[in-house]
């Protein structure tokens, strides 16, 4: 085995990777915390996921399948191992405890986004293990609660997305903060455990759900064109800000999205749709140069008009030949079942997808890690847990040395829960 090969291993759901020798220990619900440590499991990490006795809420949220159980928490809990005890006993936290402190050069690592636990406090838990790694996720930075829907309908997205002429907050149903926080989350422990490599020193890492966002549409220049400007964006649909694109309705009642960032995409859309002349003559009248994405954008009205017809002339099977040889960016707008079942989908297309047979519920597709890496063979997707908590006695045998006689009374007692080794 070369060096490479130790390092990055051969094999992917937490028996080799690039991740292999780490061990996570998670107590999170919903998105953030969950989808971080399922993108580390993917990774090769060995993640544990702890649920209260009866499984904590995300356990049985929509959609659900035929069975009952959650495909959202199927979905993010792809790959860990799941255990169950009672956080709220004293026993139950002493387990937790254990577990989070549990010895191992790649151990000590604890994600979580409980609050108002005095007993999960990094200071509390570092008395166990002083290297400890914590990553907490908040709501604010403050402390008070959040989620991704009350933070984005503060940061004014909401009154933005939509048509020009609605007047009604439109939210957003991709729960975007969420998502990237969980991301910001995995880079935290990355980060953290590097430092600890070097160092021996653990630490606390804080990431808000609010920060997240505001950081955000701070580097996406939000925040400065109100300041800078003295202005904020404005609802304008489906334009495209800063640039030209905008759906269009095919003959056959479909719809398309075209993007023209760059002055050879324009050119081949002007020259697709016959208004080479056209645009020529309305640059020479309103002495402008439609090459500059900016102006594009000034006169999108105007362009969206004159491109219209061509659209409305022609079948989506015509559109698509078109704009595939003229090498347009475009997109058809598609539902999620689309999205899912038709065969030239981006789902279909994308290499990410593998079937896997989820105990419990059968098979279907399900993604392999966004990374690829050209040194490791991820191998198939792990699935999640058949029954939330059926690792308990394999990982408290494992990580705390507990007999057969104790897991069996900490189960009469209430104390784990999960079936039975």
């Amino acid at each position: 085995m070369t060096q490479a090969d130790e390092v990055v291993g051969t094999s992917g759901n937490g028996m080799g990777g690039p991740l292999s020798g780490l061990r996570i220990i998670d107590l999170s619900t919903y998105v953030a915390g969950p989808s971080g440590t399922m993108t580390l499991a993917q990774l090769g990490a060995d993640v544990i996921r702890i649920d209260p006795i009866g499984g904590a809420t995300d356990t049985r949220r929509l959609p659900l399948a035929p069975s009952g159980r959650s495909l959202y928490w199927l979905g993010l809990n792809k790959g860990k191992k799941s255990i169950v005890i009672d956080t709220a006993s004293p026993e139950g936290r002493e387990l937790v405890t254990a577990l989070v402190a549990a010895p191992g050069p790649g151990s000590g690592i604890f994600v979580t986004n409980a609050v108002g636990q005095k007993w999960l406090a990094y200071d509390e838990l570092r008395k166990h293990r002083p290297d400890l790694i914590q990553v907490h996720i908040g709501g604010r930075s403050g402390g008070k609660p959040a989620v991704d829907y009350t933070v984005n309908c503060e940061v004014g997205l909401p009154l933005v997305t939509g048509p020009e002429d609605f007047e009604r907050p439109v939210n957003h149903v991709l729960p975007a903060w969420d998502l990237l926080t969980g991301l910001h989350a995995a880079i935290g422990v990355l980060a953290a455990e590097r430092v600890r490599q070097a160092t021996g020193q653990g630490q606390l890492v804080s990431v808000a759900l609010a920060d997240v966002a505001v950081a955000a549409m701070a580097h996406l220049g939000f925040v400065a064109d109100v300041l800078v400007n003295g202005r904020g964006r404005l609802r304008e649909g489906n334009y495209l800000y800063g640039s030209f694109g905008y759906d269009f309705a095919t003959g056959d009642g479909q719809h398309v999205m075209i993007v023209a960032l760059t002055e050879r995409h324009w050119r081949n859309l002007v020259e697709l749709t016959g208004l080479t002349d056209a645009i020529v003559a309305l640059e020479e009248a309103l002495k402008v140069d439609l090459d500059a994405e900016e102006v594009r954008y000034q006169y999108r009205e105007v362009l969206a008009a004159l491109l219209r017809p061509w659209f409305e002339q022609r079948t989506l099977e015509e559109v698509t030949v078109g704009l595939d040889t003229s090498k347009v960016l475009w997109g058809p707008y598609r539902t999620i079942e689309q999205f899912v079942t038709a065969p030239d989908s981006l789902l279909h297309e994308s290499k990410l997808m593998v079937d896997i047979d989820q105990p419990g519920i059968g098979a279907y597709p399900v993604p392999r890690p966004v990374l690829d890496f050209s040194g490791w063979d991820d191998g198939p997707p792990a699935p999640a847990a058949e029954i939330v908590g059926e690792d308990t006695d394999d990982v408290l045998r494992a990580l705390l040395g507990l007999d057969d006689a104790t897991l069996l009374d900490l189960r009469r007692r209430s104390v784990i829960g999960g079936t039975p080794a």
